[in-house]
């Protein structure tokens, strides 16, 4: 039997969230990596050399999780905070050989995921709902 609250939309996309990140963190668990301590050092390794403010608005993390990441990934050895020039209060979060080593790794791990998320579903039904997704991010961000 099916309750409304099963087809809300909001609860859907958390129970989605839930079940994508639990994968995500059962196959990065041997790399001692968090789904979102993966998020960062892949943006860092497409985009390297952000303060925290510009980390925190790329990848949607407050500041306050986002310091505690990078706390963390610093302590395994994967980021570094450098100061930055011109600007003696802010840092700039530089992704280290270490956590490059781990880009390929996690993009295959992401991608594993997201595959089989999206078995049985045609290109056409997963183009059109990465547009969608995009679209409601998009409303939401602003």
């Amino acid at each position: 039997m099916s309750f409304e609250i099963d087809n809300a939309f909001g609860v859907l996309v958390a129970n989605i969230r839930n079940l994508l990140k639990n994968r995500l963190e059962k196959d990065l668990q041997e790399y001692g990596i968090s789904p979102s301590e993966s998020i960062i050092i892949r943006r860092l390794c497409e985009k390297d050399n952000l303060t925290q403010r510009e980390l925190a608005k790329d990848t949607y993390f407050k500041q306050s999780s986002l310091t505690l990441l990078i706390d963390k990934l610093e302590k395994k050895g994967m980021v570094e905070r450098k100061a930055k020039k011109n600007d003696r209060r802010a840092y700039l979060v530089c992704i280290t050989k270490e956590g490059k080593k781990l880009e390929q790794i996690l993009k295959d791990a992401s991608k594993k995921v997201e595959e089989e998320a999206l078995i049985n579903i045609d290109t056409q039904t997963k183009e059109l709902l990465i547009e969608t997704l995009k679209t409601i991010h998009s409303n939401l961000k602003s």
